[in-house]
């Protein structure tokens, strides 16, 4: 057999991946849900070959389409936008109106999973929750997404990713000892990874439909999915002290922190075993650290006073060295250490794109996008991108009439009376200036296109 790191190459080769099945072919999803939390869990399942059906309301659309960083769109859309909801199908039905719930209902006898992330109780008013859903269609998987779950005392209560981090306890974790700041997780932590959650849970739960087949109910509140994270509180329930905030140190670990380079780069060094602490201080022409009284044991490293006079001698070092020289010594002393990557790095790294845990993906509606690829490479059954995310009910009439069977008067009905639209002229709803939907055979299902 050729070396191992040569078949792990060829075993994974993103260049492969198209012509691999998918994991979840022949799974529909009707995602009902909103920005972020919601649309990932549904997104992800989406990547593995699930037909995902996002529905949202006509001329208004998703919370998140036009909510850009500091206002900057990309061809007409938020950039984010397109890695939250990339893989899916995009129509736009009026859930509030009655007419809607026929529709709804017949997709939902075809489907597997529902996705929603309305405020609680929303979904089941409207006459699309589950007691409703599963009625039609009793083997259906059927997934809420919030801030504080589906009962308890504060179901009403209003939150986003933000109010997520503070109720999980996250943000008492997160900031330096000894200050008043707090520090929230950047980005939208607080949605990414409980979406993250709700994707294992279906998962898990098609399994058990697998066997048994019997759908089910799944509640997921992001607060709740956070605090399993970081499990501090079971530490304060026996010891009744707190781990406290640690700022970027890690107090399990030996001489671990950030640090500042010599060329001005931060890098990330831990050590974890004894070995390494001595590569550590071969490194550093200090051989007799190791052998410092306070140092002798890794209980000794771990106190206080002695952790921090440690970090003392480490930063002075790695002040004196480039961020290259230090990866380098690291490599040739086996310590462990890191470089702090920025966004520019991850996009032009070639490791990760060989890798293809970056992709330059090309649209036929976009163009090329840097997106991130899965979080977890499979052999069998991979990841992979189709398209990005497409204007407001995009794939009007091809659900409606290549999944649904609606006839074209059927669909003109629909539109008539307003059940189903489309987009109107704001930005993140609408297509690129440039790109001429008359030509587009996919918008124009059932249609002769003109050329």
């Amino acid at each position: 057999m050729e070396d191992y790191f040569s078949y792990t190459q060829a075993l994974f080769n993103p260049s492969d991946i198209d012509a691999k099945p998918e994991a979840l072919k022949g799974i529909r999803v009707l995602d009902f849900s909103h920005v972020i939390f919601g649309p990932t869990a549904a997104r992800l399942l989406a990547d593995f070959g699930a037909e995902v059906i996002k529905l949202e309301l006509p001329f208004y659309g998703d919370l998140w389409r036009p909510a850009t960083y500091w206002g900057k769109y990309w061809k007409h859309s938020n950039p984010i936008w397109h890695s939250v909801t990339k893989n899916k199908y995009f129509i736009s039905v009026n859930l509030r109106l009655a007419k809607s719930k026929e529709l709804i209902y017949k997709m939902a006898e075809q489907a597997d999973v529902v996705v929603e992330n309305f405020a609680p109780g929303t979904a089941e008013a409207w006459g699309i929750g589950y007691s409703q859903i599963s009625k039609v269609n009793p083997r259906i998987i059927f997934t809420s997404c919030s801030t504080y779950g589906q009962y308890g005392p504060m179901r009403y209560f209003p939150g986003w990713d933000l109010l997520a981090q503070s109720a999980s306890g996250v943000l008492s974790l997160n900031g330096y000892p000894g200050t008043d700041k707090f520090f929230k997780l950047p980005d939208y932590l607080g949605d990414f990874v409980p979406g993250n959650f709700a994707a294992l849970a279906i998962l898990m739960a098609l399994y058990y439909r697998n066997k048994t087949g019997k759908g089910q109910y799944i509640d997921v509140a992001q607060s709740e999915a956070l605090m399993r994270l970081l499990p501090h509180y079971t530490y304060h329930s026996l010891t009744r002290g707190e781990i406290g905030r640690t700022g970027n140190t890690d107090p399990s670990m030996v001489a671990a922190a950030i640090y500042k380079t010599g060329d001005g780069k931060f890098l990330a060094l831990a050590c974890a075993t004894r070995e390494q602490f001595k590569g550590l201080a071969q490194a550093m022409n200090r051989e007799d650290l190791p052998e410092d009284p306070r140092f002798l044991s890794y209980l000794g490293c771990l106190k206080p006073e002695n952790a921090q006079a440690l970090r003392d001698v480490v930063t002075d070092w790695v002040k004196s060295k480039t961020s290259e020289e230090i990866v380098a010594l690291a490599n040739e002393k086996m310590f462990p250490a890191a470089v702090v990557v920025d966004d520019y790095d991850m996009c032009h790294d070639s490791w990760r794109r060989e890798r293809g845990s970056v992709i330059l993906f090309k649209d036929d509606m976009y163009g090329e996008l840097m997106i991130s690829g899965p979080s977890a490479a499979m052999s069998g059954t991979p990841s992979r991108t189709r398209w990005l995310a497409r204007p407001l009910g995009y794939h009007n009439r091809l659900v409606l009439m290549k999944f649904l069977g609606l006839t074209e008067d059927e669909i003109k009905d629909l539109e008539k009376k307003k059940v189903t639209g489309t987009f109107d002229d704001r930005p993140g709803l609408k297509p690129p200036v440039y790109y001429n939907l008359d030509e587009d055979p996919i918008y124009n299902y059932g249609k002769e296109v003109r050329k």
